[in-house]
């Protein structure tokens, strides 16, 4: 996915839980929401397709893998406890509705790392960062493709809800 989807859904659904469960709404800071939802992407793009791009070649690897979030939702959980600061959580939670929207269940060895071993996938098909960014959105318009049209509907949808949060953040503002 993209970042209009990962942050839009990832948005909405925070927003559907808060009324799902009132006495969670006053906790949720949208912007760890953001963050969250964008963090894996941040930190494994940055490391595995910049900074160490010969070494891995891949986008997708430590900050991709489950135990990232069990991680991020353990130090979430302990200072939540010790000091009612539910920040960390909330990126742990994000971070989570990412991994569950890029379908990190369907490549496991990076999902389970390092369960399944130490190594990462390279995917040398994709050449630099910038030639990565460039093949996905230069694609994105060929939407008679179902891949890149699912991938265009999701970055729509959530460009959507960001829109509407955006308003809506706004009118409060004002008010």
């Amino acid at each position: 996915m993209l970042p209009f989807a990962h942050i839009g859904i990832a948005i909405a659904l925070f927003y559907i839980a808060s009324l799902a469960f009132p006495k969670v709404r006053p906790h949720i800071d949208y912007r760890y929401v953001i963050v969250g939802s964008m963090l894996p992407d941040i930190i494994d793009k940055t490391v595995g397709m910049i900074l160490f791009a010969d070494t891995f070649a891949n986008g997708r690897i430590f900050a991709h893998a489950l135990l990232f979030v069990v991680v991020l939702g353990a130090a979430g959980y302990y200072f939540y406890t010790r000091k009612g600061d539910h920040r960390l959580l909330t990126l742990a939670a994000g971070s989570l509705i990412h991994q569950l929207l890029d379908s990190m269940w369907k490549t496991p060895v990076t999902f389970l790392w390092p369960l399944l071993g130490w190594e990462f996938k390279r995917l040398e098909e994709y050449g630099s960062f910038w030639q990565f960014l460039q093949g996905v959105y230069g694609h994105l318009g060929d939407i008679g493709n179902p891949q890149m049209l699912s991938l265009f509907m999701t970055e729509l949808l959530g460009l959507a809800v960001i829109m509407v949060f955006g308003v809506g953040y706004l009118r409060k503002k004002i008010r």
